[in-house]
């Protein structure tokens, strides 16, 4: 059984429709081997095809666009990596007339405003959006497995091309600014009420250097509207010059007004707290109930301990801790930190005590994280809200949703599995592709560079029956 394909062209409506065999295809007796296509033959059809219609694409621009009363002066290779495969196409240059140009230039290519790039756009999106989600080095395997890519395509060259393309969308982002939203109250009253607040939530997270025997942090969040579907950011908070800006656009993507309600749970960090600074006059800082029972719990576990070797002592550290973590779920912070000074003096009575340092060699350790569990909550005090009435309400009170970005934007592609060293602008960059392709913006963000990438107009005509 034999097959034929015929690639028919029809370059105008005045001419005649150009037909050309581009693929044949040999089957014997029928076997589930040679059951269709196999990918091999997928492979070559579709390079062959690709070929062709490039081929043909240039011709038919060129004897549109090439210029009839200039001399020309030769043609030179042009090597375009497309989705499916590697082409090679002819540019001919032509010599401009003296004085013509203002650049000096003596020669042009009418190819060369529409191939100023020698990668297709779908080529670069598929190698992107894979990279963002898998290695680098696992999407060069895949896409050669799959596509009739050249066997040269590795892990250093698509990681260039992700980090140009996103380079060129950070020129895109508008400055640093100290105040957003910054509209007079008369125009915020102007506006509709929103129905609920915009809950934000940002966490932190770690990856390893790759120049130093260290780790540099990676700030992540979350934001969650009420009707809307969530939307994550990401960046790396020495390296990105606007991470407010960065932040403030994720917001008003989802609909941020000057008059929306925006409750920002972080846990507490400095960094965080700034980074939350003037983004909307109507905003609220709300310190993270996990992280802020989190230490209270080790706390408690000292305590424990010390009820071992001396159960009074111990029990009344235990008591007074539960009471402290009582204070604090009703938002009473200085009534809490009274009690936390209460317990340092006792504290510092039974460090004195040899006969218990001896039993209880930790003890030192609990006066130390009281004490920085007395400055955290200081620093934090105008965060720390009435959790019980918001728990009662069905507000949210923790960030266990940010938690869960954090392994979603860091964990499982930078550090989970895989003994990975970043360098802080690779990182950042990555980080900003993987964000907008889990946002599912990453088909947006191409078209604002190719504003005829994957266009609905442009769809295959089925063929007449």
């Amino acid at each position: 059984m034999n097959f034929k394909l015929q690639l028919m062209a029809c370059l105008s409506n005045e001419q005649e429709p150009v037909t050309e065999d581009i693929f044949s295809l040999n089957r014997d007796e029928l076997t589930v081997e040679n059951l269709g296509l196999t990918l091999a033959e997928s492979k070559d059809l579709l390079k062959t095809i690709q070929q062709k219609l490039i081929d043909k694409q240039i011709g038919s621009y060129m004897q549109a666009h090439a210029p009839v009363d200039l001399r020309k002066k030769g043609s030179y290779p042009i090597r375009l990596k497309t989705l499916f495969g590697d082409v090679t196409v002819n540019s001919p240059r032509f010599y401009l007339p003296q004085n013509q140009d203002e650049t000096g230039a003596k020669t042009f290519s009418p190819l060369n405003d529409i191939l100023s790039q020698h990668v297709t756009p779908e080529r670069l999106y598929l190698e992107t959006k894979w990279a963002s989600l898998i290695p680098y080095q696992k999407t060069a395997d895949l896409l050669k497995e799959v596509l009739p890519i050249d066997q040269k395509l590795n892990a250093t060259t698509i990681q260039h091309h992700l980090h140009a393309v996103v380079e060129e969308q950070e020129k895109q982002l508008a400055p640093e600014a100290t105040f957003f939203n910054s509209c007079c109250q008369l125009e915020r009253e102007a506006l509709p009420l929103p129905d609920r607040p915009l809950v934000v939530g940002i966490d932190g997270g770690y990856v390893r250097h790759w120049h130093k025997k260290a780790c540099f942090e990676i700030i992540t969040g979350k934001s969650m509207p009420d009707e809307k579907p969530a939307k994550c950011f990401g960046f790396v908070q020495d390296y990105d010059t606007k991470p407010r800006r960065r932040v403030f656009e994720v917001l008003r993507s989802q609909g941020l007004q000057a008059n929306q309600s925006v409750e920002f749970f972080t846990d507490g960090a400095p960094t965080l707290r700034s980074l939350t600074t003037y983004l909307n006059p109507e905003s609220t800082h709300i310190l993270d109930w996990f992280h802020l029972t989190m230490r209270l719990t080790v706390l408690q576990q000292y305590a424990l301990g010390l009820a071992k070797v001396d159960e009074p002592r111990g029990k009344e550290v235990a008591e007074t801790l539960t009471s402290i973590k009582w204070h604090l779920w009703h938002g009473n912070a200085e009534r809490a930190l009274e009690k936390i000074d209460d317990l340092d003096m006792p504290l510092e009575e039974h460090g004195t005590d040899k006969a218990i340092v001896r039993k209880y060699d930790k003890l030192k350790v609990l006066t130390n994280y009281l004490t920085e569990f007395s400055t955290y909550v200081r620093q934090n005090t105008s965060s720390i809200v009435d959790y019980s009435e918001r728990y009662r309400y069905g507000e949210r009170v923790s960030t266990g949703f940010v938690e869960s970005t954090v392994n979603q934007v860091i964990a499982k592609r930078f550090v989970k599995q895989q003994q990975m060293q970043w360098s802080k602008k690779g990182a950042h960059l990555l980080l900003q592709a993987r964000t907008k392709v889990l946002n599912e913006e990453w088909d947006d963000c191409f078209r604002l560079r190719f504003p005829g990438f994957r266009s609905p107009a442009i769809v295959a005509a089925p063929m007449a029956a």
